[in-house]
């Protein structure tokens, strides 16, 4: 267990200083952002307030505070969850704009008037905080830190999380369902390729069936996978081209909500049509391994312990993995991967991919709220790749599934 430094006992505010000593913080100063909550997501973890500008944020013990310009004053006392709401022009903001100058200077100087009414001169920021906002503030008086384990944060998920990701997840298998019904009334056609509605059926064809519901759900998805044949042996081609009778089809579909920005993630393997041999194997052993581990996770163990198991049953299974030593015959230089070649999972919440790693890169335990996806894969690129994919949530005593979507290969 790496070593911890104990907050003082004149800690301004405790719980402050417990959440900053685990990133690596503990003298309580005050938390802040300089960013929006679109591209950002702990703006919106902490506000739940949008906005495509930056917005200047505050945390301070059980305080969120907002300084927001006149436009958006309304709306943050409406929608965020701040328990203190200024206007930049309380802290010379017209001024400062009557001097001529730009939006980051001219916040820059709000924000040393708004720390030096609180008396503050220090502030903890994200590794993200703009360099030059940092530089100007620092000429101002006031001394910045980072935090880089900030993300750390929204690691465990409060109830409320859990149901939006539960929605999205919902809608994932809504749309999935939509893209699967289409590839059970197509037809097959000339040379084994699929036709719908008179027309060739083609990934892309498919990719905007999957997409278009999930739009009419009000969720945004841009590049589903949807990869057929040896296209799916690489677990990020999105796929394109004809679909054909009796070859895999990788659907990988992760949507966000436009609203709550929470995702899901979600993949599933089918084929129209007898698959081969091989392919019925790589999906047997491929279930197996997904199996294996979803029982594994629980509070405790770490990503890395978990993704080794994983790669251990798939390799004794007769396939490779990345992990040294489980190669059954030298890798072509050049050549893709055959075999097990990505981690066995990751978090999500407010980002697609988010801690805690369930891979080799996974050393921290697994903890109660934690949201992570399973998804083990077999990949061959004469054949095409096997893989699926289940979010669960960590619990107390184990996890639990949040996909309800079945797993069939044959559609």
């Amino acid at each position: 267990m790496a070593n911890r430094s104990i907050p003082s006992a004149s800690c301004r505010h405790r719980s402050r200083c417990r959440r900053l000593t685990r990133m690596g913080r503990s003298d309580g100063s005050p938390l802040l952002f300089y960013a929006d909550g679109y591209k950002f997501p702990d703006v919106y973890h902490l506000t739940r307030f949008l906005s495509p500008d930056p917005i200047i944020a505050l945390e301070d013990g059980d305080e969120i505070v907002v300084v927001a310009i006149s436009l958006e004053e309304g709306r943050v006392r409406k929608q965020s969850r701040a328990t203190s709401v200024f206007n930049i022009d309380e802290f010379g903001g017209k001024d400062f704009m009557a001097k001529g100058m730009s939006r980051e200077e001219m916040d820059a100087n709000v924000i040393a008037r708004f720390l030096a009414s609180r008396g503050t001169k220090r502030v903890t920021v994200a590794p993200y905080f703009p360099v030059g906002m940092a530089e100007r503030l620092r000429a101002l008086g006031i001394e910045t830190t980072v935090a880089f384990d900030i993300g750390d944060r929204r690691r465990a998920k409060r109830p409320d999380e859990i149901e939006a990701l539960e929605a999205a997840q919902r809608a994932c298998e809504d749309a999935w369902a939509r893209g699967v019904d289409a590839l059970r009334r197509s037809t097959v056609g000339k040379e084994r390729v699929l036709q719908l509605d008179g027309a060739p059926f083609t990934a892309e064809r498919l990719r905007a069936i999957v997409e278009g519901r999930l739009l009419e759900l009000g969720y945004a998805s841009d590049g589903a996978i949807i990869a057929p044949g040896p296209q799916g042996a690489d677990p990020h081609m999105m796929g394109t081209g004809p679909l054909h009778e009796g070859e895999p089809i990788v659907m990988d579909i992760f949507p966000q909500h436009k609203q709550t920005r929470y995702w899901a993630d979600m993949t599933r393997t089918v084929s129209k049509g007898e698959p081969s041999a091989d392919i019925k194997k790589m999906y047997e052993v491929v279930s197996r391994a997904q199996d294996a581990g979803i029982k594994a996770l629980r509070p405790g163990v770490t990503g890395r312990e978990v993704h080794q198991m994983v790669e251990d049953l798939i390799f004794e299974a007769g396939y490779d993995t990345l992990r040294k030593g489980q190669q059954h015959q030298p890798r072509t230089n050049g050549a893709l991967p055959k075999g097990f070649i990505h981690g066995l999972g990751h978090g999500v919440g407010l980002e697609i991919h988010e801690e805690p790693s369930v891979g080799s890169s996974g050393t921290s335990p697994l903890r109660a709220g934690d949201v992570v996806t399973c998804e083990p894969g077999v990949y061959d690129p004469e054949i095409g790749g096997v893989r699926l994919e289940d979010m669960l949530v960590i619990t107390e005593t184990g996890s639990r599934n949040l996909t309800r979507a079945p797993r069939q290969l044959l559609v």
